[in-house]
């Protein structure tokens, strides 16, 4: 069960008053214990096509967190790009674009709740409970865990500033295979833009229409746009017309 609402803000003041010596990894173990949860992850996500996963409490977080991030949806992309708190008390209802639904691929998650990061009216990061266990989560408890997250921002923030700048594109997940996926796919969508002179999220949105439709895994899409033969060939399953006119795309 969540501990008292309020103890949320002093849990969180306490853990970065330690020092900032692994402060993302003691931010994710007071906000799992604070609020309930059976595991929690911290993310830098200024933009969609920027993605920073600083630390993860488990394996399962972590494959929480990719998930999302390849599939470029779910309650950490919503909470982080759109600045507000994010509760789905049951995981199977929540809306998906895409498929597998995001219940099939983390199916021993009931709850999320994800808590943006944001400095006035800019994204910066989301940090994301998961529940594994049906946990009674309050409205009081999302608006007291809002104001520890603005809180841990702060703290975050001056433990590493450069990594709050759009400007710093080098993951902390390089090494990892399943986070990694995401900056393979997000190179692909650049190209995409790049030569079709559109935003990067139009051609994000262009590989997503294309794996929906041809059944095809998103890396796989991306793969196929990154082969070097490629540059001189047709769009994957596209005619004689641009990426986004593709039958039934979102972007026709």
């Amino acid at each position: 069960m969540p501990e008292d609402s309020l103890s949320i803000v002093h849990d969180v003041a306490v853990a970065a008053a330690v020092g900032r010596r692994a402060l993302p990894n003691r931010l994710c173990t007071v906000f799992k214990k604070s609020l309930g949860a059976q595991r929690a992850a911290l993310s830098w996500l200024p933009r969609l096509e920027h993605w920073q996963l600083l630390h993860a409490t488990d394996e399962s977080a972590l494959q929480a967190e990719a998930a999302q991030f390849t599939r470029a949806e779910g309650p950490s992309v919503s909470a982080a790009l759109e600045m507000q708190p994010v509760f789905v008390p049951d995981l199977r209802d929540y809306p998906c674009r895409t498929t597998p639904h995001l219940s099939e691929q983390l199916p021993d998650i009931h709850h999320v709740l994800a808590l943006p990061l944001h400095a006035r009216h800019t994204p910066i990061g989301v940090i994301c409970l998961y529940y594994a266990e049906r946990t009674r989560v309050t409205d009081t408890h999302i608006t007291h865990a809002q104001h520890a997250a603005a809180l841990a921002l702060e703290e975050l923030l001056r433990w590493r500033p450069v990594h709050a700048t759009t400007d710093c594109r080098r993951p902390v997940w390089s090494t990892d295979t399943r986070a990694a996926r995401w900056a393979r796919i997000h190179q692909a969508a650049a190209y995409v833009a790049a030569r079709e002179d559109c935003a990067t999220a139009e051609g994000l949105a262009w590989l997503q229409e294309v794996s929906a439709r041809d059944g095809q895994s998103l890396l796989d899409v991306a793969d196929t746009v990154l082969q070097p033969s490629h540059a001189h060939q047709k769009w994957p399953g596209a005619q004689d017309s641009p990426p986004w006119h593709v039958a039934g795309s979102v972007l026709a």
